[in-house]
């Protein structure tokens, strides 16, 4: 009796930090009821119906052309376009964007900070992010259609806890109380210097996949990462070009990987001293990703 009522208290506790980070994400609030094709487009594209050959696609390279990113709600929550669907119909839609989370997930589980963050690599990481950017461009319902179909087992986390992955902010709570992170990190939200790790990483990925043969998407998808990182750290946003450029040098990247798939340059900074890092342009920037008013 006794392990059960602590078992349930574990249970609570991971539950109110859900409930408490999810209160902070107005995406995450609509995002929680799971739903189909309830952009103001409807869903402008299939999930896998979109057949580009995938050597063509990258073969060829489209024209830019600047999207804006649509906020609803109280202008704090991001809205699918036919626009924005557009892109994805661009690159490839849907197995493009599995390539690029793949990849993402391929050098997530190597690198020595975020790695702690993932629970177990056996999860279907790629396909469910993969089908989160999907339905958050084109008004789909293919994350939701994957995320009903999903255990409500909970798994355990460190220290004895459980939680429900069922999703976005419960992975994320997953995340921070990952059995693999250190004992007094445990539940520690993500950093700055961490949340760049990310961004360097998905944004190789992006360049690895598409190369430069959609610039507008490339484009959309940085100021995209860049709203949506916010809420995580909400310094983060400043340093999403710069994140998208650092896979422009391949000396970086051979860098980093020597140094054992570890950043130095960018962990344990001060908000300072990373800003030093960035053009002043970028830095004294209070408005990108958004449109002037």
């Amino acid at each position: 009796m006794a392990k059960l009522a602590a078992d349930q208290s574990k249970a609570a506790t991971l539950l109110e930090h859900d409930k408490e980070f999810r209160a902070q994400d107005e995406d995450a609030l609509v995002e929680q009821n799971l739903h189909s094709n309830s952009s103001e487009e409807g869903s402008l594209l299939s999930a896998d119906k979109t057949t580009f050959d995938g050597t063509v696609v990258n073969e060829l390279a489209n024209p830019y052309h600047y999207v804006p990113l649509k906020m609803g709600g109280n202008g704090r929550t991001h809205t699918s376009t036919k626009a924005s669907a557009a892109l994805i119909h661009e690159i490839g839609g849907l197995p493009t964007l599995e390539q690029m989370t793949t990849h993402f997930y391929s050098n997530a589980f190597l690198d020595s900070t975020l790695d702690n963050f993932i629970r177990s690599h056996g999860d279907p990481h790629a396909e469910r992010f993969a089908r989160w950017i999907h339905q958050k461009l084109t008004g789909s319902s293919v994350w939701d259609e994957e995320r009903a179909s999903r255990s409500s087992r909970p798994v355990i986390v460190a220290n004895g806890h459980t939680v429900v992955v069922h999703d976005r902010s419960s992975a994320h709570v997953a995340a921070w109380y990952s059995p693999k992170r250190p004992a007094e990190e445990v539940g520690r939200h993500f950093k700055l210097d961490e949340c760049r790790v990310w961004m360097r990483l998905h944004f190789w990925a992006m360049r690895k996949v598409l190369g430069d043969t959609s610039p507008s998407f490339t484009d959309y998808y940085i100021r995209f990462i860049g709203h949506f990182i916010n809420v995580y750290e909400n310094t983060a946003p400043t340093f999403a070009r710069d994140s998208a450029r650092w896979s422009a040098n391949p000396k970086n990247i051979q860098e980093y990987i020597d140094n054992g798939r570890t950043m130095n340059d960018v962990l344990g900074l001060t908000l300072g001293q990373a800003l030093s890092q960035i053009p002043v342009e970028e830095a004294d920037d209070n408005v990108w990703p958004y449109e002037m008013l």
